[in-house]
């Protein structure tokens, strides 16, 4: 785990330059930063994930996978992000086995399904549903009838910008669809 030290210590520094002087307070154990609400939008959506606190999980795992030159690109992005809680009720696990280098295509698959090559935002489709295709190649299900919903998990951070795409934070991580063989001999053929 020491070689993730050098990340976390970028996106603390990065949240901490981000963040208003007001947003940090000082106790006799440690120093404490308040959510930022409004994260810088020139940043990439990693810097801003990274800005608001709540995505460290995800941006670990998008670190363990070898993602980030990819969300770092022209865009643009839609990023379903997992919040901190959603990786929490996840089973730890499993999270573990997926962070190992010799599961790396598995998570990278994972993770691919939580992005959209394209802007979707609650203004896009409000009032409709869509089934824009993932990076991964499966559709997810967005749905802008009540909230936004995302294969009907609601957006809980909804809209938080980027200069390259947008972020909508989930407080689930989502399952991508598990294709199937179809064994022909048991049709008959």
């Amino acid at each position: 785990m020491t070689r993730n030290r050098p990340l976390r210590a970028a996106l603390l520094a990065a949240a901490c330059l981000l963040a208003p002087h007001t947003a940090m307070a000082q106790n006799p154990d440690r120093y404490l930063i308040a959510e930022t609400e409004t994260p810088n939008p020139e940043g990439d959506v990693l810097d801003v994930a990274a800005a608001t606190g709540q995505f460290t999980r995800f941006l670990e795992a998008v670190e363990a996978a070898g993602y980030e030159e990819t969300l770092r690109g022209e865009g643009p992005f839609t990023i379903f992000a997992p919040t901190d809680e959603a990786f929490r009720q996840m089973d730890q696990r499993e999270i573990e086995r997926l962070m190992r280098p010799q599961n790396r295509d598995e998570l990278v698959a994972l993770l691919a399904y939580h992005v959209v090559p394209e802007r979707v935002t609650t203004a896009s489709v409000n009032g409709r549903s869509t089934r824009p295709e993932s990076a991964n190649g499966y559709r997810v299900t967005v749905d802008g009838r009540d909230g936004l919903r995302v294969n009907d998990q609601l957006v809980v951070m909804p809209d938080i910008d980027a200069s390259n795409g947008v972020i909508q934070g989930i407080n689930t991580v989502l399952a991508p669809p598990v294709l199937v063989a179809h064994n022909q001999s048991a049709n008959g053929r």
